[in-house]
């Protein structure tokens, strides 16, 4: 049976129990910021168990996309070496909200395993919770399961919770036994003669702070089916890496490298490769990046492992994004965003591959070095410091270093190593902490909630509820003080999403102030706003009612600023590919930024397309529409998520007609006509696949276009030229002007220069080293440099030479190396700076340094000569 029928047959059989499919969300969890990555069909569901959301239906079917590199799910170690442990696998689940529970749910999975997959029934073992005698009862009198074939076990196997408090409950698996020859008829941890198939979990308590199980008053189901394990299990196969899932990549990557398949020695190396390449190919497409840290670290570490493993099979070049084409091609049909994507995969993983290589190499030369320096000191173990600077700073893998070591029977430090790696660990935990702490807590400020109505009004009459004033609540503000003001209700928007925060004024009678800003509180939970305010005249005091008013002209301009990005981002997409997703924004009144994944620089006729399309969906004079969804029917009708953003259960879409749709809590015009003008001004790189586009819009673009064409015509007039035949002229005069500076610096170099030979006759002794000190005119620093350079050669000594360039002194000291040790370049340097109010610095064997004009050349000289005397040990 493929895989492709597995997943047709549960789909049809859980749509027919009158379940809705749900389509698997994306690796990057887009409303749990506590998780890296999505790691069980349940997370997208999760506030639903939580009775936080409801949902149009109460029966679910998915199967999800999911990754376990980190944390209590962490199978990392265990890839390529186990036959079912995976980074990237596939999960089926059925879930039911308040609607069935475990009779159903029992039923279900085994009419499923038993009527449509055809697992022989007397395959199949029962596990259950050691309490749970419901359970046990429904598998032995509903199923018919005898009851030695129904295990008990405890907590640790069988009670699932998400976490310290919260829902939790009992749960029941299914197993299939692989027969005597793998084992004894027992539950163990060692024992390989059970695989689990299926995990139905009971959701039926809540766990309160004191660990109480509390029962929930609409009980729920979760269950997950592992696709791998299943399709392995459905094709007689010998492990996973030996269903189609897996073994077209294999073979291509065997056929690729020129070895066997079936070689065993090979077959980690290959299964590492499979498992790595599925995971790269689906994380990129979501959107994620190389980095070195989060989800960007796990995504290196992945290829860089996986292209280790290449290494053991042959591979020197890239051949990482070969074998993600193979697996865009088998999963496509499932994914189709992957065929969208492919293009992009190919790119970062190239590049990413070939960094690594350069990354090896530069290893390697470090290891080198090490292993001499040990065997120098009489050392017979590479310190875990050591190991961990190699691996954390250049990159090479801590398997490469240990396998290198052991060649030359030298023991390696391993627990020194993970002595250095909590620490980093530590360290990042701390650094995570501190960029989630956005801010300091102002006091009581969580007691507050401010409704905000900006979307369709500038004023509106709002109730002070608190004053800030040095991160203390106050119960006033006076006339020529500033503080934080919040009310009640504002139509003025908090700085979120890369939209800044609304300014304006703030009245009543008897008080008058500005608004210079506008963000969320710090611990925003219950959005408070933050009205950061300018007391002009008056007293302001809590309890009073007062009208507030956005600045319209900023609101206005910010606005356009905001749509125009909304259009911008669909048009790049429509020029670039589908792989281009928003990595960050600014939008203002003054301009916008536009962050977005892409891996080379955009040329001329791409930038002048976006801007085609951008202003031609202006001049349409499409509507801007705002409707209110919850996130799952947003993004099943085709609305743009940006996964670093956390989302509410019901979310915003802002749609442009039908080019743009996307998930935004900003504010934006009636229809896109409104914008006027779109003008992109720059575009670069930011970082490694990470573009950025900077734009005008509306007047800004007016003024921007309309100084640079004022600025042409000055041109113009001064050279006195027409448009047409202005570029060519001055690419003519430029021509020609580097031609002249070509001809004067042939002319320079063409003198004379300092005969070295004669300033090496001027040397003198100094402590038994042969130095030469002098003081030269109208020679450049590097040409002073290289001199110093080759007198040091001729003597091997030391040649301290110096000049004047531009009204200041510049000096080189150099030092052969077999005297660096007793005349140190740097210090004696630093000691000749100090006698011009100078400064400088570098090596042993070589530095340079410059200060105030030399006017006693001959003077200077004998002073250089005394520091050498005091210098040269």
């Amino acid at each position: 049976m493929r895989n492709s029928e597995i997943r047709e047959i549960f789909f049809k059989f859980f749509e027919n129990k009158k379940h809705h499919k749900v389509l698997s969300a994306p690796l990057v969890p887009a409303k749990d910021p506590t998780l890296l990555f999505t790691n069980a069909g349940m997370n997208q569901f999760k506030s639903v168990f939580l009775q936080e959301e409801t949902r149009a239906y109460n029966r679910a079917v998915s199967i999800q996309k999911c990754m376990r590199v980190s944390g209590k799910h962490n199978d990392f170690d265990e890839v390529g070496k186990s036959r079912y442990h995976h980074t990237f696998f596939e999960m089926l689940g059925n879930f039911s909200f308040s609607d069935y529970f475990k009779e159903e749910a029992v039923e279900y999975a085994w009419e499923l395993l038993t009527q449509h997959y055809k697992f022989p029934a007397e395959k199949l073992w029962i596990t259950v919770f050691q309490d749970d005698d419901e359970a046990f009862k429904i598998w032995e009198h509903n199923i018919g399961i005898p009851t030695e074939k129904i295990i008990r076990l405890g907590e640790k196997d069988n009670f699932w919770q998400m976490g310290e408090t919260g829902p939790c409950g009992p749960c029941s698996e299914i197993h299939y036994d692989m027969g005597e020859s793998f084992g004894p008829p027992e539950f163990t941890d060692d024992n390989d003669r059970f695989i689990e198939i299926w995990n139905l979990v009971f959701m039926q308590y809540f766990k309160d702070e004191k660990g109480v199980l509390n029962p929930l008053p609409a009980p729920s189901i979760d269950t997950g089916m592992g696709m791998e394990r299943l399709t392995s299990l459905l094709q007689g196969a010998d492990g996973n890496y030996d269903t189609d899932l897996f073994k077209p990549i294999i073979d291509f990557t065997a056929d690729l490298a020129g070895v066997d398949p079936k070689n065993p020695d090979l077959r980690v190396d290959l299964n590492v490769i499979a498992d790595h390449i599925r995971a790269l190919t689906f994380l990129i497409s979501d959107g994620v990046l190389p980095s070195n840290d989060g989800r960007g670290y796990v995504l290196r570490r992945l290829l860089r492992r996986a292209a280790k493993h290449g290494k053991a099979l042959g591979f020197n070049a890239p051949f990482l994004k070969k074998v993600s084409a193979k697996t865009v091609s088998l999963m496509s049909p499932f994914y189709p965003e992957l065929e969208y994507n492919k293009d992009f995969i190919a790119q970062v993983l190239e590049a990413e591959e070939e960094r690594f290589n350069r990354t090896l190499l530069n290893g390697l030369k470090r290891f080198e070095e090490l292993l001499e320096k040990i065997k120098a000191d009489k050392l017979d173990t590479i310190p875990g410091v050591e190991l961990f600077k190699l691996s954390d700073t250049y990159g090479f893998p801590l398997d490469f270093a240990i396998d290198l070591a052991n060649e030359k029977d030298i023991a390696v430090d391993y627990p020194g190593f993970k002595k250095e790696l909590e620490k980093q660990r530590e360290k990042s935990r701390v650094s995570l902490d501190q960029k989630q702490k956005t801010g300091k807590a102002l006091p009581g400020i969580e007691k507050f909630q401010t409704t905000f109505t900006g979307y369709h009004n500038l004023e509106e009459e709002a109730l002070l509820l608190a004053i800030y004033k040095d991160d203390k609540q106050v119960d006033r503000l006076s006339e020529g003080e500033e503080g934080l003001l919040v009310f009640d209700r504002t139509p003025m928007y908090a700085e979120s999403g890369g939209q800044v925060g609304d300014n304006g004024v703030g009245k009543n009678d008897h008080v008058f102030f500005l608004v210079n800003n506008t963000r969320k509180a710090p611990n925003g939970e219950q959005a408070a706003f933050l009205h950061h305010a300018s007391i002009k005249k008056g007293t302001l005091r809590t309890g009073e009612r007062l009208e507030l008013v956005v600045d319209k002209e900023s609101r206005q301009t910010t606005a356009i600023h905001h749509s125009a990005t909304h259009l911008l981002h669909s048009a790049l997409r429509e020029v670039l590919g589908l792989h281009v997703k928003q990595a960050g924004s600014y939008v203002g009144p003054d301009k916008l930024r536009f962050d977005f994944t892409h891996f080379k620089g955009l040329s001329s006729e791409e930038l002048g397309r976006v801007e085609e399309i951008i202003n031609g969906k202006i001049r349409e004079n499409l509507a801007v529409q705002s409707d209110s969804l919850t996130y799952e029917q947003a993004v099943e009708n085709g609305a743009i998520a940006i996964f670093q953003e956390k989302y509410s259960d019901v979310v915003r879409v802002v749609s442009m007609g039908d080019f743009s749709m996307e998930l935004c809590g900003g504010t934006h015009l009636v229809s896109t006509g409104e914008i006027g003008f779109f003008k992109i001004t720059a575009e670069s790189s930011i970082s490694s696949g990470i573009r950025r586009i900077e734009a005008l819009a509306g007047e800004p673009g007016y003024r921007y276009v309309h100084a640079n064409i004022r600025a042409l015509e000055d041109i113009q007039k001064h050279f006195k030229q027409k448009t047409g035949d202005l570029l060519e002229y001055l690419v003519t005069l430029d021509r020609e002007n580097r031609e002249k500076d070509r001809q004067l610096k042939k002319k320079k170099e063409s003198k004379p220069g300092v005969d070295a030979s004669a300033l090496v006759s001027t040397s003198r002794e100094i402590a038994g080293i042969p130095t030469v000190a002098e003081h030269l005119e109208s020679i450049d620093r590097k040409q002073l440099s290289a001199l110093a350079d080759e007198i040091k050669k001729k003597t091997n000594g030391i040649a301290v030479l110096s000049t004047n360039i531009s009204g200041k002194s510049a000096f080189i000291v150099s030092v052969a190396k077999d005297f660096t040790k007793r005349a140190n370049a740097g210090r004696i340097v630093k000691e000749i700076a100090k006698m011009v109010n100078g400064n400088g610095g570098g090596r042993p064997d070589f530095a340079q340094a410059g200060g105030e004009l030399i006017e006693d050349a001959e003077g200077f000289k004998k002073n250089v000569v005394n520091i050498l005397e005091n210098q040269i040990q």
